[in-house]
C-alpha cells in the first residue's frame, strides 16, 4: 500500500512491484556530476527555490488513475487481475468487482468511459501510473492523453520508482524527467500551472532519492529541457516543502482506520489546516488528498482495512478538505482496485462514490482560486537569536553531512550561522574533516549514510577518527535512527559506533535494541499512556518545560539512553518522555562527552527528529544550538 510520510505522518503501505528499463543515456556529458566537482550547492538551490512562489494557482479536483490493467484478449495474459471469476463478481487481487469487469487499460473505449464518467462528476484530470519509459503503463498513458485532449480533460504522471544510486541514480531520473517532459509536457491535456508541466513525485522516488540529490537532478534537467516544469512531492515535510514545487500525500489510510466520523472530522481538520499552512509558509502548490475508504487484507497479511462507513468516510473528508481551501483535492483512486479505494462503479457499491464525488467536487470548483493565507508570524530565528548566534559561531563553520533535508539546516542558514556542506569524499580528507576545520558537524537527514566509497567502511572510519580527534557530532534527524542502513539498504546500525547512544524497538529481529538498555524505542507508543517531554532548562533555558508526545504522525520513538554510554562518560539529558506517574522513556535529546569509551575525545548531541516541533521549532533549534555554542568554549574532554 502507498505511503502518507509526513511531519505527521498518516501511513499505509507498498503498492505492486515493477521493474524499470535500464537508463536512457544523457545527451551530454555531466562530467562536473562524475568528478564531484561544480555539484549545485543545495542551500543556494534551497535559496532560489524560495523564489518560486505560486498564488492563485486554479483549482483542480484529481484522481490517481491507473493504467497497468490488462486482459488476454489484448495481451495473451491478465495484468494486475487474477483468477477472474465473472459469475462470482470476484477477482482475487481485487478488493471489490468492478462494474465494467476486468478490463483493459489500453482500451480506448474504457478510458473514454473513465473520463466521460469523471468529467461530468466533477474531476478535473488524472494522475496515471507511471513506472519508466516504453513500460506497459506509458504506453497506455499516451492514449489516455489523446483521449483526454479530445474531451477537454487533463492528465499527468504518477512517477513511481528511481531505482541505483549515486550518478546511475541522477542520470536515470533525469533521463526519465526528460522523457516525460519532451513526448509529454507540451501536449494540451497535459497537466500544467502557468504553462508549465506539472509532475507528481511518488513517496518510493521521494525515499529513494537523496535530498541533496534533487538539486542536480532538478537543475539538470532544466538545463537540458530548456524549460521549466513543476514537481508534487509526496509528503508534508518541510525540506519538501523547501525542496519542489507543491506537496501532497497518496494515502491517509492509516489515519482514517478506526475513528468514528465525528472523530475523522476533527482529526482531519487539524491535519489538512497543517498541510495547506505548510505550503502556504513556502508560496508551493498545496493538495488536500480524500480516499472513500481502503482496505487491502485480501492481498496483504494481514492488511488494513479502513472502513467507508456507507460514505460517511468520503463525505467527511470531502467537507474539511473544502473547508481547508487548499489549490487542488486529489482523490485516492479512480480505480486502484487492489487496495479497495477506487471511486469507480463497483458490483458492490454501485456508483455511490461517483455520484458524492458529483455532489462535493462542483461546490470546491465554485471558486476559482483558493484563498488560504500563509500562517502569520516569523519561521525562523527572531533577529535576537540571530545575533546570538553569529556571535557564538563568529570563528566556526559548521559541517553540513551530505544528504541533509531537514529543517534545522535551512534555520541555521536563515540565521546566519556560517555552514560548509560536504560531499561524502571530503569526509576522507583528514584537511578537510577535522575538528580543526569544522569544530562542529551536523547530521540533518534520514536513516540512510554512505558507509564506503573507496573501501569497505572507510566513510565510518572517517568519522570515527574525526571524533577521536576531538569533533563534535550533532545529529538532529529528519527520520527516526541516523546512520542505519548504508549505500546497499544494510541495516548497519552504525549510530552507536559514532557514539550516539540511541535505542531501537528490535523490530524484524534487528540488532538496534541492545540488552544494556533499560528503555527500548517503539514503533507506536503504548495506548492509554499520556506521555511528555520534560525539558532541563538550566541547559536549555529558553525552552518550556514541558510539552506532549505527539499524538498522530510518525511516533517510531528512538530514545537516546544513559545505559549505552560507558562509566566515565559525561551524560547529560536535555530533554526526557515521562508518563504521568513519572517513569522514564528514554531520552528526546542528550549530550554526551566520551572520556571513557569510544570515539574516546569526541562529543555528541542527539535530537530524536521530533523534539524540535513538539517544543517549539525556533525556540528549540536556538536554545540547543546556544548549547552548542556554548560547549565548543570549554575545554574538550
Amino acid at each position: 500500500m502507498k505511503t502518507f510520510t509526513a511531519v505527521f505522518v498518516l501511513s499505509a503501505g507498498a503498492c505492486m512491484a515493477a521493474t524499470a528499463p535500464d537508463a536512457p543515456e544523457l545527451t551530454r556529458a555531466d562530467t562536473a556530476r562524475r568528478s564531484g566537482e561544480g555539484r549545485t550547492s543545495m542551500l543556494e538551490f534551497v535559496r532560489a527555490s524560495a523564489a518560486r512562489r505560486y498564488s492563485r494557482v486554479p483549482r483542480e479536483v484529481l484522481a490517481f488513475y491507473y493504467t497497468w490493467y490488462g486482459s488476454p484478449e489484448r495481451h495473451g495474459k491478465w495484468r494486475h487481475w487474477a483468477d477472474v471469476q465473472p459469475g462470482e463478481h470476484d477477482i482475487a487481487t481485487s478488493t471489490h468487482y468492478p462494474a465494467k469487469g476486468a478490463y483493459d487499460s489500453h482500451d480506448p473505449a474504457i478510458i473514454d468511459w473513465h473520463i466521460d464518467l469523471a468529467r461530468t462528476h466533477g474531476i478535473t484530470g488524472f494522475i496515471a501510473t507511471w513506472w519508466g519509459q516504453g513500460t506497459f503503463d506509458d504506453r497506455a498513458f499516451a492514449t489516455v492523453l489523446e483521449r483526454a485532449a479530445a474531451k477537454g480533460f487533463k492528465a499527468s504522471v504518477y512517477w513511481e520508482a528511481a531505482p541505483g544510486s549515486g550518478t546511475a541514480q541522477i542520470e536515470q531520473a533525469v533521463g526519465d524527467l526528460l522523457y516525460i517532459l519532451r513526448r509529454y509536457g507540451s501536449h494540451p491535456a497535459f497537466l500544467k500551472v502557468d504553462g508549465k508541466p506539472v509532475i507528481f513525485v511518488y513517496g518510493r522516488v521521494m525515499g529513494q532519492v537523496p535530498a541533496r540529490a534533487w538539486a542536480d537532478i532538478i537543475t539538470e534537467t532544466q538545463a537540458q529541457y530548456s524549460g521549466d516544469f513543476l514537481l508534487i512531492a509526496d509528503g508534508y515535510s518541510e525540506g519538501n516543502a523547501r525542496l519542489l514545487d507543491g506537496v501532497h500525500t497518496y494515502n491517509i489510510c492509516g489515519a482514517v482506520k478506526g475513528k468514528t466520523p465525528e472523530a475523522l472530522r476533527t482529526a482531519s481538520a487539524e491535519w489538512f489546516a497543517s498541510a495547506v499552512s505548510l505550503a502556504r509558509r513556502h508560496g508551493k502548490v498545496s493538495c488536500i488528498t480524500i480516499i472513500p475508504g481502503y482496505d487491502d487484507t485480501k492481498i496483504r497479511e494481514p492488511g488494513l482495512n479502513a472502513e467507508r462507513q456507507g460514505g460517511a468516510v468520503y463525505r467527511v473528508l470531502w467537507e474539511e478538505a473544502i473547508a481547508a481551501d487548499p489549490d487542488w483535492v486529489i482523490i485516492t483512486s479512480w480505480n486502484e482496485w487492489h487496495e479497495g479505494s477506487e471511486i469507480e462503479p463497483s458490483w458492490e457499491d454501485g456508483d455511490k462514490y461517483i455520484k458524492l464525488t458529483g455532489e462535493y467536487a462542483p461546490q470546491f470548483l465554485s471558486t476559482p482560486f483558493s484563498e488560504a493565507k500563509a500562517p502569520a508570524g516569523t519561521q525562523g530565528a527572531s533577529p535576537e537569536q540571530a545575533e546570538a548566534l553569529q556571535a557564538l559561531f563568529r570563528d566556526t563553520t559548521v559541517g553540513l553531512l551530505p544528504d541533509f533535508s531537514g529543517e534545522v539546516v535551512f534555520w541555521l542558514s536563515d540565521a546566519g550561522v556560517p555552514l560548509r556542506e560536504l560531499t561524502w569524499e571530503d569526509l576522507l580528507d583528514p584537511a578537510v574533516f577535522s575538528p580543526g576545520a569544522l569544530p562542529v558537524v551536523l547530521q540533518a537527514g534520514g536513516e540512510r549514510f554512505v558507509q564506503s566509497v573507496n573501501e569497505s567502511g572507510d566513510i565510518e572510519r572517517a568519522i570515527q577518527r574525526y571524533l577521536g580527534e576531538g569533533g563534535f557530532l550533532v545529529a538532529i534527524p529528519s527520520a527516526p535512527f541516523p546512520f542505519y542502513y548504508n549505500e546497499a539498504e544494510e541495516a548497519v546500525v552504525a549510530a552507536r559506533r559514532l557514539g550516539l547512544p540511541i535505542a531501537g524497538s528490535g523490530a524484524n529481529q534487528r540488532d538496534d535494541a541492545p540488552e544494556a538498555a533499560a528503555v527500548k524505542g517503539w514503533e507506536a507508543p503504548p495506548e492509554g499512556v499520556a506521555l511528555t517531554f520534560h525539558v532541563d532548562r538550566e541547559a536549555l533555558p529558553g525552552m518550556p518545560a514541558a510539552g506532549p508526545f505527539p499524538e498522530a504522525g510518525d511516533v517510531r520513538w528512538r530514545p537516546a539512553t544513559r545505559a549505552l554510554t560507558a562509566e566515565g562518560d559525561v551524560y547529560r539529558p536535555l530533554v526526557q518522555l515521562r508518563d504521568g506517574q513519572g517513569r522514564s522513556y528514554g531520552d528526546a535529546a542528550a549530550y554526551v562527552e566520551h572520556r571513557a569509551s569510544a570515539p574516546r575525545g569526541g562529543r555528541n548531541l542527539y535530537v530524536w527528529m521530533r523534539t524540535p516541533e513538539a517544543l517549539g521549532q525556533n525556540d528549540a533549534f536556538f536554545n540547543l544550538f546556544r548549547f552548542v555554542g556554548q560547549r565548543l568554549s570549554e575545554p574538550k574532554p
